[in-house]
């Protein structure tokens, strides 16, 4: 599902949290990868993630767009140029021990915090996205493979929304 929201945000409110870095944790695609030729320092992405205080407009201008989820949580992404997640299926381990259910209720939306930038890539499941503008999300549910890929020389800013379909 791919949708739209205005942004209401203030990127001076993102540019400087302090992100950690998260790098892909995957052994057995890590693995593949490293085999094939990649570099496994370029397999990371830097996140400021709940419960860390997220700027307001998250919660009161975004997540009313994903009333069809409950506990809901939010991870602010950063790429850097040269960096990328490999093609994957997101384990949600945390996120399914704080909430105690199972993996095959999981949404994951990524919004776009700011406009595209030539060699910044989207993969789910078997399509590409580029050339983006900011606001816009794409939503995948449970084990969807996908990959994020910063082949640009700017920084790339998203945020994560992860939540579970209300029944």
């Amino acid at each position: 599902m791919r949708g739209y929201i205005k942004p209401c945000w203030n990127m001076e409110e993102f540019y400087n949290l302090p992100y950690k870095p998260a790098p892909f944790y995957s052994d057995d695609q890590i693995e593949e990868y490293v085999s094939s030729g990649h570099d496994k320092t370029n397999m990371i992405i830097y996140k400021y993630h709940e419960p860390s205080p997220m700027p307001s407009c998250i919660k009161e201008n975004i997540f009313p767009h994903f009333s069809y989820l409950k506990n809901i949580t939010s991870a602010i992404n950063l790429f850097k140029p040269a960096k990328y997640l490999p093609y994957h299926s997101d384990s949600y381990f945390r996120y399914k021990e704080v909430f105690n259910i199972k993996k095959d209720s999981i949404v994951r939306a990524v919004v776009m915090l700011e406009d595209w930038q030539p060699g910044q890539i989207i993969l789910i499941d078997n399509k590409s996205y580029s050339g983006w503008k900011s606001g816009e999300y794409w939503c995948w549910k449970n084990d969807t493979k996908h990959s994020f890929y910063n082949m640009s020389i700017f920084d790339r800013y998203s945020l994560q929304i992860t939540g579970t379909i209300l029944e």
